[in-house]
């Protein structure tokens, strides 16, 4: 039987906002790789994930292989941060 999860606001990528959240990370790598690890320790593949927008700051192509690290069938639900994925070069 599948989990229906709900979240939002994860910033994959998005420096600044360990200042600003005030996260225990001293580097987006550090931050990206706990939150993955974290998320695949709830979730598993079968399970069912809306993801409430802001999923990430950063280029699309790396966010692309963060999301096909995630378990879970996501549904995404596009964030005010979200359009700026396109822009990022990182």
């Amino acid at each position: 039987m599948s989990t229906i999860f709900f979240t939002s606001d994860h910033h994959f990528g998005h420096k600044g906002i360990i200042k600003h959240a005030k996260r225990p990370f001293r580097s987006v790598e550090e931050m990206n790789e706990t939150m993955i690890l974290r998320r695949n320790e709830k979730v598993k593949k079968n399970d069912i994930v809306y993801h409430l927008g802001d999923i990430g700051l950063m280029a699309s192509g790396k966010l692309l292989e963060i999301l096909e690290r995630l378990n879970g069938k996501i549904h995404l639900i596009k964030g005010n941060h979200d359009d700026l994925n396109r822009n990022c070069k990182d």
